[in-house]
């Protein structure tokens, strides 16, 4: 999926052009990079209605386990907002063959890259497990798919509405944890599935009961609604049979109705000041635009990043570096199904006018609306961003993999080739396409929104109790072969022993790649490891003298 990440790795020759012109004339297209890039892989459906998704990497013996349900905060109907983030959280709380802690189970069979994550439209579970222990992972998770409810109960269902609820305060008492509210309720009107935040109230969390919980489980976390992906040292022949034994068995759930929400425009600018404990003053420029299928939503994507994104981006360099009138600024968008979010900030210099700020930023994007990026910037984008998607593919797992890339695409839009079809989209672009984007929808009504510093408004919110949390915080986790097959399996298994846990069966064996050796003509060490999962080439340069060389008269 398009997506800010805070690293990049910028490797390509079209980025280094500016600074070396003889590079240039040598370096392959973006284009001929995003050509390199595939995660073939084998689909096959359980006749559970379980999509299981495998793709064979053997670089190491491990596998990511990755499983996306189909639920998030957009299926939450008014008075039960947060449940599905609410229940994330109980799916840690063990189930009715692993009682207890779901991590000391994961950390007994050696996870790592583990986690859970809940948001607007999916909620997901994932850890890369040694190849010996597939199996102890898989009877994991399709014991808590399957068979949880016995395991849920009123203390665990109290202790982590006390855990919620203090995430969410956690969270509120930030800076500027309060605008995401204004956000989401202002742009999405009342009924869309994004009117409200993930995290719900502490209205609904409080009246949750444990009938309440237990069938928004039934309701939404059947087999049919959600997807599995294995990734790493396996082959979907040697899949097929342990998914078989451990998720066939389930039970088909409820079919879960599907959402249709169209993207919402606001009738009229609005403008809404808000107070903070804040040092300085933040101007907001909001739109809902198309979700993240649309072509559109990479355009975009592409000129929000040229405009704030980029280290020496418009906004950059115009208010932080030429008239300093500002002390930060950032331009995103955030891709969603039904609908992504354009965020435009500004952080007004201490002291400084906000009300001309303000008018200044809408002159720049006036004015790049008009007459749209640069080439030059639409390839520095590209090259940018297709560099740290293609640099997070060396992973099997964690936030942001293969297993993720693949899961995306097939939960989102049915395709899990996906991630293919948006970096050819990112490598294609062209400005003027961009321009056109920009055109039809950021020239509609706004929400302007301005934190000044100040007194909050009186917090509102309920006494929702207390707990321990089990595990780690969670985060969001972003999003990223044509053709995939669809293998017909085995009818279900009537029933499978649960009464003990697979334990892993070894450590597996390690094969580091070989390591060449060579000196240059000055001295120079060179050490090459080839891999050829990704097609990226990292560089580190080490001199043998670091700050226990410094003399004593001249420390750093």
């Amino acid at each position: 999926m398009i997506r800010k990440l805070t690293l990049a790795l910028m490797m390509s020759g079209s980025v280094l052009a500016a600074q070396a012109p003889a590079f240039a004339q040598s370096a392959a297209p973006v284009s001929k990079l995003v050509e390199a890039v595939n995660i073939p892989h084998e689909k096959f459906t359980l006749d559970n209605g379980l999509t299981v998704l495998v793709h064979e990497d053997r670089k190491a013996p491990i596998v990511a386990v990755s499983i996306w349900y189909g639920v998030g905060s957009k299926n939450e109907p008014k008075g039960k907002t947060g449940y599905a983030h609410l229940f994330e959280h109980i799916m840690f709380n063990g189930s009715e063959n692993a009682p207890g802690d779901y991590f000391e189970y994961t950390k007994k069979i050696g996870a790592t890259d583990l986690n859970g994550t809940t948001w607007l439209d999916r909620t997901n579970y994932f850890q890369t497990v040694p190849t010996t222990a597939l199996e102890s992972a898989l009877f994991l998770e399709s014991d808590r798919m399957g068979f949880l409810l016995n395991a849920v109960t009123k203390e665990k269902l109290d202790n982590q509405i006390g855990v919620v609820s203090n995430e969410k305060r956690q969270g509120d008492n930030q800076p500027f944890g309060l605008v995401s509210y204004k956000q989401s309720g202002t742009l999405f009107p009342a009924g869309h599935p994004y009117h409200h935040s993930t995290i719900g109230s502490l209205e609904d969390l409080s009246a949750a009961s444990l009938d309440d919980m237990k069938n928004w489980f039934i309701d939404h976390y059947g087999p049919n609604n959600a997807i599995l992906v294995l990734a790493g040292d396996i082959n979907a022949a040697q899949a097929k049979p342990l998914v078989e034994k451990w998720f066939g068995s389930i039970k088909r759930g409820k079919q879960v109705a599907p959402v249709n929400a169209p993207v919402p425009t606001l009738e009229k600018d609005i403008k809404i000041v808000m107070k903070d404990k804040v040092p300085t003053t933040r101007i907001y420029r909001n739109w809902v635009v198309p979700g993240l299928a649309d072509p559109d939503a990479n355009a975009l994507f592409i000129a929000m990043s040229a405009l704030g994104g980029l280290s020496s981006s418009r906004l950059d360099n115009i208010l932080v570096r030429q008239e300093q009138s500002v002390v930060g600024v950032s331009a995103y968008l955030i891709p969603f199904v039904h609908g992504s979010l354009v965020n435009i900030q500004a952080d007004v210099k201490p002291g400084g006018d906000a009300d001309a700020v303000a008018k200044r930023l809408d002159e720049i994007l006036a004015d790049y609306i008009k007459t749209g990026p640069t080439a030059e910037e639409v390839q520095r984008v590209a090259a940018s961003n297709i560099a740290q998607q293609i640099d997070g593919l060396e992973q099997v797992g964690g936030f942001g993999g293969k297993a993720v890339a693949l899961a995306e695409g097939e939960l989102y839009v049915g395709d899990s080739s996906f991630y293919k079809k948006e970096l050819e989209r990112l490598a294609s672009a062209k400005p003027e396409t961009v321009k056109a984007a920009m055109q039809k929808w950021l020239t509609r009504p706004v929400l302007e929104i301005r934190v000044e510093p100040g007194e909050r408004e009186a917090y509102k919110e309920v006494a929702a109790g207390s707990g321990s949390r089990t595990g780690t915080l969670t985060a969001p986790a972003f999003y990223a072969p044509p053709g995939a097959d669809d293998v017909s399996v085995p009818a279900p298994m009537a029933f499978q022993d649960r009464s003990k846990f697979p334990e892993p069966t070894g450590t597996p064996a390690l094969d580091f790649p070989t390591v060449e050796e060579t000196t240059l003509s000055n001295g120079i060490k060179v050490f090459f490891a080839r891999r050829a999962a990704v097609p990226t080439v990292r560089v580190a340069v080490s001199f043998n003298a670091g700050y226990a060389a410094d003399p004593a008269d001249k420390r750093g």
